[in-house]
């Protein structure tokens, strides 16, 4: 009973820094979004190196408490903690443009590195600090130690909640970061030297106070649940077009001509080839809205058609209304989910899918390029459905292993497949990544000839982009599932 917890500043102490360990290593996806992606790359880089700061943290913590233990020294280390990450936002841009550089896998690693390891194992410090100057006696050790961990990991979960269900769509980056660093300065004023953190306090509100006079580049930026997204205003340097983009997290998702209603984006307008795979479109679905050029096009083209929109982020959409030509309409649907979790439970039938969630080298949606996805497009088709998938790879080489393995899987389902280039269109330029255009029927294949024979004038010279050199898959290409889909892997090869 003597050993029972109550919450005295060591245990707030402890809960706190628990918390903001979990905040700042979720926070960190987000600062490397814009350069690096959201990857597991990313992910495999944030939670192994910060769990590295915390073991040496640990052990310095546990070694500085060897000789004569006191709070004052435990709140200069909140203090440490503090500055920082208040480092972060003042150097993060420079470092991450830097190692973008060095690509994504070699980029995360170095990025996460001198970025979170300091804070991290300043913060590593606190617990085993803590337990020493809670320990009176041997006895007592187990219990402290216990009690001890046990809340800096209830401040962990607590962190992790705060993160992701309340400050990341809530704030921007920066702020939360200088938000960490005003929570632990504040709290480090338990100790002694007060004047030089009260010091500190303030220059972390001048730093907040000068970020957001700072105008953005950006027609607009935020944070949403799901993307860092941006709208970005520019001059074609050839044609002079006005244009606008939509960028999530590193990449171009959606390219618009701000005075024109017409497709810009090469890939979109090889969707223009529906009609002649399903002449008579009236019901559609397209999986992944962005800015939802793609659909607003079909509108235009299907003026009697039902266009259903699956798109994860309702921020993307809102942005898609406010910045591009995004407009409400009786035909158009749009349903804010996963496009795995709505096909699973989906039970309409429509004449052509439009598959557009792969805009993206860094993270692609695995579990909509596995077989068991495939088979549940193809039963979402109509008996003369068409699925129209946009993926980005190249034909052959070492940055074909995405395009091989999709393609063997799109294989196992339809019994007719034709691919077709964006940019590259020569044999020779098989192993240059680009935008791949597949088209998945349920029909017997067509030849060339018969294909330009139906084909309208406008389709005709997409049908040129028709890649007709045999495509060499091996035995070794591993067909894509939900048990088996290192699609990102894969994907890196690209960068």
């Amino acid at each position: 009973m003597k050993n029972k917890l109550r919450l005295g500043p060591l245990e707030i102490i402890v809960f706190i820094s628990g918390s903001v360990v979990m905040v700042l290593e979720l926070i960190g996806s987000r600062i490397a979004a814009p350069y690096l992606g959201t990857s597991i790359f990313i992910w495999s880089s944030l939670i192994g190196i910060i769990l590295g700061a915390l073991s040496i943290g640990y052990l310095l913590g546990g070694r500085a408490s060897a000789h004569n233990p006191r709070i004052s020294f435990l709140s200069n280390v909140l203090l440490g903690g503090g500055l920082g990450i208040l480092l972060i936002p003042l150097i993060k841009d420079p470092v991450l443009s830097t190692s973008a550089l060095l690509g994504v896998k070699i980029g995360s690693v170095v990025s996460t590195i001198a970025l979170f390891v300091v804070p991290s194992t300043i913060m590593g410090m606190v617990s085993p600090y803590a337990i020493r100057l809670k320990t009176n006696t041997v006895e007592q050790s187990g219990g402290v130690a216990g009690s001890m961990y046990a809340l800096s990991t209830v401040g962990s979960i607590f962190g992790t909640f705060l993160a992701g269900f309340y400050l990341i769509p809530t704030f921007s980056t920066s702020q939360i970061l200088y938000g960490l660093s005003i929570v632990l300065i504040l709290t480090s004023l338990i100790g002694k030297f007060r004047v030089l953190k009260i010091a500190a306090l303030v220059l972390v509100g001048a730093a907040w106070f000068l970020s957001i006079l700072i105008p953005s580049p950006y027609v607009y930026e935020a944070d949403s649940e799901y993307n860092h997204i941006r709208v970005i205003d520019f001059v074609h340097p050839e044609t002079k077009q006005e244009l606008r983009t939509l960028m999530l997290s590193t990449e171009f998702h959606t390219i618009i001509d701000k005075n024109s209603d017409d497709i810009f984006s090469d890939y979109l307008k090889l969707y223009q080839l529906d009609t002649l795979f399903q002449p008579e479109i009236k019901k559609a679905l397209v999986l992944g809205g962005g800015a939802y050029a793609g659909p607003v096009n079909l509108l235009k083209r299907h003026p009697n058609a039902e266009i259903t929109v699956v798109e994860i982020d309702p921020a993307v959409t809102e942005v898609a209304k406010k910045y591009f030509q995004l407009k409400d309409n009786p035909r158009l649907t749009i349903e804010h989910a996963d496009a795995r979790i709505f096909l699973n439970t989906n039970k309409e039938k429509y004449d052509v899918i439009y598959g557009d969630a792969f805009g993206s080298y860094f993270s692609i949606p695995f579990q909509l390029t596995t077989i068991e996805s495939v088979q549940l497009m193809y039963d979402a088709l109509a008996d003369d459905g068409v699925l129209i998938f946009n993926i980005i790879s190249a034909f052959d080489g070492e940055k074909a292993t995405f395009f091989k393995a999709q393609y063997k899987t799109l294989d196992q389902v339809f019994p007719t497949i034709y691919a077709f280039t964006t940019y590259y269109h020569a044999v020779e330029d098989a192993g240059k990544a680009q935008n791949i255009i597949l088209v998945a029927t349920k029909k017997p294949e067509l030849t060339k000839a018969t294909l330009l024979t139906l084909a309208s004038t406008e389709q005709q010279l997409l049908i040129n982009q028709l890649w007709e050199t045999p495509i060499a898959i091996d035995e070794a290409t591993r067909i894509l599932t939900d048990e088996f889909a290192p699609v990102e892997f894969y994907v890196s090869k690209l960068l």
